[in-house]
């Protein structure tokens, strides 16, 4: 019905926000992978909004909104995100002429704070780098660890990655599956380091063809596993997963690896470089082969630093890794630290404890449970 009734260079007094914002997401928004964040942010717009206009949106008035928002207990970082979706619907209508004009919509921090803000996540020493591969409790989140580092993809990349986006014949990874438009976070093909080509190989969900998975299934973000990793680690909570891009983009400066092979392993493309270069350049011999030295070298570093490239797999994998030094390892937590689950399991330990106490991850310990209920052992009521 909204589609029929889709206007045509709407004077700003007419175009009502409510119909801006359906037309939004339903063209467009539904289909982003942060579809769920903007649906929220959607609804926080609307309701401020409702039954006005584009005319309404005056200086004034979004002042007011922004107020009214912080004082809802909406941070910086995430009144920038309204205003940006806002700013996106109403550049939608006028890019599809549904509307005659709109109104600049004013970020709530000046550029000038934006420019000089601390990247997402702090960048780490190799040494917090291997210790955070070291205090990975699951299989997902080992793998997701090593492709992060080995191709300096923004964390949706990682996930998003299927064996058949890997040429091992070419050694080359494309990081945009197939189709997928691109957008600004351009994602190129790189070539493979030996050192992760390793984790590439063989390793790749059979029925779902992705390489980071949990139980057989796609995972849509990294966060809370990340997080489990990061305490296990010691780490603090600047580190996240975009830590990993912004680590291993200073390891490649550290090793003079020249700027523009970097900024086309992060996606960031030199004007003109879109087209034609960026099809038929990853197959040059040649092609980024400073910075996948520079790679291979971390890794290698890496494999040294960390505890025997221990590589733990969720209960009820018998997954067989190989680590960056070529050594092969079976998943699994150990028989130490199983005892030590089943231990505080059986003194009536709650089950948050156990997890602080060993950094064993929430599954391993729901598993070793029901294990122990299974063999009929009378456990303690937990405290």
């Amino acid at each position: 019905m909204l589609d029929n009734e889709r206007p045509r260079h709407a004077p700003r007094d007419q175009a009502l926000i409510d119909n801006i914002a359906l037309r939004y997401w339903n063209d467009h928004a539904h289909t982003r992978p942060s579809a769920k964040t903007i649906k929220r942010e959607l609804r926080l717009i609307t309701g401020w909004w409702e039954g006005k206009t584009v005319a309404d949106i005056t200086p004034d008035a979004q002042r007011r909104w922004r107020q009214h928002l912080a004082d809802q207990g909406i941070g910086a970082g995430g009144l920038d995100r309204i205003l940006s979706t806002f700013r996106a619907a109403l550049n939608h209508a006028r890019k599809n002429e549904e509307v005659e004009s709109v109104p600049f919509i004013a970020g709530f921090r000046p550029a000038e704070e934006l420019r000089s803000r601390e990247p997402m996540g702090r960048p780490l020493t190799l040494d917090e780098m291997a210790r955070l591969i070291d205090a990975a409790q699951s299989k997902h989140t080992l793998m997701y660890l090593m492709i992060a580092i080995g191709t300096l993809a923004r964390p949706a990349a990682v996930l998003d990655l299927t064996a058949s986006q890997y040429d091992a014949e070419n050694g080359v990874l494309t990081l945009n599956p197939p189709g997928r438009i691109q957008n600004k976070k351009w994602r190129p093909m790189v070539p493979v380091a030996p050192a992760l080509a390793q984790w590439l190989t063989g390793t790749a969900d059979a029925k779902t063809g992705r390489y980071v998975t949990y139980r057989g299934k796609p995972i849509t973000s990294i966060i809370a596993a990340f997080r489990v990793a990061r305490a296990a680690a010691g780490l603090d909570a600047r580190v996240t997963p975009y830590s990993i891009r912004h680590t291993m983009a200073r390891e490649l400066r550290k090793a003079r690896v020249p700027g523009d092979q970097i900024s086309i392993f992060l996606g960031h493309l030199p004007q003109g470089a879109a087209g034609t270069t960026a099809v038929y350049a990853p197959y040059e011999p040649d092609y980024l082969a400073d910075a996948a030295a520079a790679i291979n070298a971390v890794m290698v570093r890496l494999a040294a630093l960390t505890k025997g490239g221990q590589a733990p797999a969720p209960d009820g994998v018998n997954a067989v890794m190989t680590t960056p030094t070529g050594k092969a390892i079976r998943g699994g937590i150990g028989e130490a630290k199983r005892a030590e689950v089943r231990r505080l399991i059986l003194e009536g330990i709650p089950h948050a404890q156990v997890k602080a106490i060993t950094g064993v991850s929430d599954g391993t310990i729901s598993t070793i449970r029901r294990a122990l209920k299974a063999e009929a052992l009378v456990l303690r009521a937990t405290r």
